[in-house]
């Protein structure tokens, strides 16, 4: 895999002198060289936006990316309600990669290695952090929600059965 950055009026990013690039080249394969993911799109960029500032610092430039992850991703720790239960839970919180010095582990079935972590906190209309965890679990979204003053919305479902809400339910 190359993954560069090319532009309309100067050609491949690179230095005057072609001795800096932000071309990165491997092969993509979890026996190989792994996966391009997030965290090297930003490592990049970074470098990308190092040159452009060091040797084109008198001309724009606006960096566009062809992959459609980059733009949705958050750390795995990022609150999500569609992930949340409704009623505590000791078990409860975010399912992520296990890896170690940013390569992604895999089991003898070839999938990647799993570990579950606690979401991070919450931040209320005040900009305070509001922990959803308590004791040894989740607090589940009903608990929240009465945290919150929402004492109406704690007593909605969390979701309609297969996400096929009858009529007029909210």
């Amino acid at each position: 895999m190359v993954a560069d950055f090319v532009s309309a009026d100067f050609g491949w990013l690179r230095s005057p002198d072609g001795m800096e690039t932000a071309r990165i080249i491997f092969k993509a394969g979890k026996t190989r060289d792994g996966y391009f993911t997030n965290d090297d799109i930003l490592e990049q960029t970074a470098q990308a936006m190092d040159i452009v500032q060091k040797h084109y610092p008198n001309d724009k430039h606006i960096f566009i990316f062809d992959n459609a992850t980059t733009h949705s991703k958050q750390p795995a720790s990022t609150p999500s309600a569609s992930r949340m239960t409704k009623n505590p839970s000791t078990k409860f919180g975010v399912e992520v990669s296990l890896s170690i010095d940013g390569k992604v582990q895999y089991a003898v079935n070839g999938k990647p290695q799993k570990r579950t972590i606690q979401m991070g906190p919450g931040c209320l209309p005040n900009s305070e952090p509001h922990c959803f965890y308590e004791g040894n679990g989740f607090k589940g979204m009903m608990k929240l929600l009465l945290e919150w003053g929402l004492t109406e919305e704690a007593k909605l479902k969390g979701l309609c059965k297969s996400f096929k809400c009858e009529k007029g339910a909210t």
